[in-house]
């Protein structure tokens, strides 16, 4: 099955926060100031050229023309690149830094870079904070990053 366009999904974390963009950068935040934030819509799409039976996916926001990316360097830096969702789907190349590995664990997700295997998507205990990129540690504790999320189809 080819897709003619992106899939759309809101996402939030095990605490509930919803991603929301602000200076060009994915936050993960609660009301503010009695506004709801009902969050980004979050574009998916599958990374065709990557074993499908990882879940590959590619994350994009602002109707796909922003893509969460982990970078091209030694260590992963997660940032959102102004590139197209479509193009990277009909691409040629397999976009690894573009690509995160979708685990379903019961009502939640978790996203593993395809780049930066062992790293995850992950949002801070505090409120309005950036999502980030965290190893998960063994001796995990209830201050940790939180690496699950609620990944929910829009309506």
């Amino acid at each position: 099955m080819v897709l003619s366009g992106a899939l759309c999904f809101r996402m939030k974390d095990a605490a509930l926060k919803v991603l929301y963009v602000h200076d060009n950068q994915l936050f993960a935040g609660g009301p503010h100031t009695g506004k709801v934030i009902k969050g980004e819509k979050i574009s998916v799409v599958p990374n065709r050229w990557l074993d499908a039976k990882l879940s590959p996916v590619i994350l994009g926001v602002q109707g796909g023309s922003q893509c969460l990316s982990c970078g091209t360097e030694l260590e992963p830096t997660l940032k959102l690149e102004p590139v197209n969702i479509m193009e990277l789907y009909r691409g040629s190349k397999e976009s690894k830094n573009f690509t995160f590995y979708r685990r379903d664990t019961g009502l939640t997700s978790s996203f593993e870079s395809a780049a930066f295997p062992g790293w995850f998507l992950c949002t801070m205990i505090e409120s309005d904070q950036p999502l980030r990129l965290t190893q998960i540690p063994e001796d995990a504790s209830w201050d940790d990053p939180i690496t699950d999320f609620y990944f929910q189809q829009c309506d």
